[in-house]
């Protein structure tokens, strides 16, 4: 019981942690978007999305209000498959491999997913 409960302490550390960066970005870049845009609001959603992945690789060195925008979502979307990977370390160390071939099935399919998104 004891090793769960430090698996429950460690992936409540992850989505805090990942939730305040997320939240962190949002407000740093919504705040961004809003000075540079003489403080209007209104964002446009065009085909130069921050968020496909080529366009995103592309804009990272200007550092803009999208990308900061964008990160801060990249953040949160990725906090699942982050979760996965440390249920997989912690269940290969404690050798539970049962879990760990759970997890490990879990973590294929989120990497599926995101990379046919």
């Amino acid at each position: 019981m004891r090793g769960q409960e430090s698996l429950e302490k460690i992936i409540s550390y992850i989505l805090t942690v990942s939730v305040l960066v997320g939240l962190t970005l949002y407000f740093a870049g919504l705040a961004s978007y809003y000075f540079e845009n003489k403080m209007c609001l209104e964002i446009s959603i065009n085909d130069q999305s921050s968020l496909q992945l080529d366009n995103f690789l592309n804009q990272f060195n200007q550092l803009n209000s999208y990308i900061v925008l964008s990160t801060s979502i990249l953040v949160v979307m990725f906090t699942p498959y982050i979760r996965v990977l440390t249920s997989i370390i912690y269940f290969l160390k404690n050798k539970d491999y049962k879990y760990s071939v759970l997890a490990l099935f879990v973590f294929s399919a989120l990497t599926i997913l995101f990379l046919i998104r």
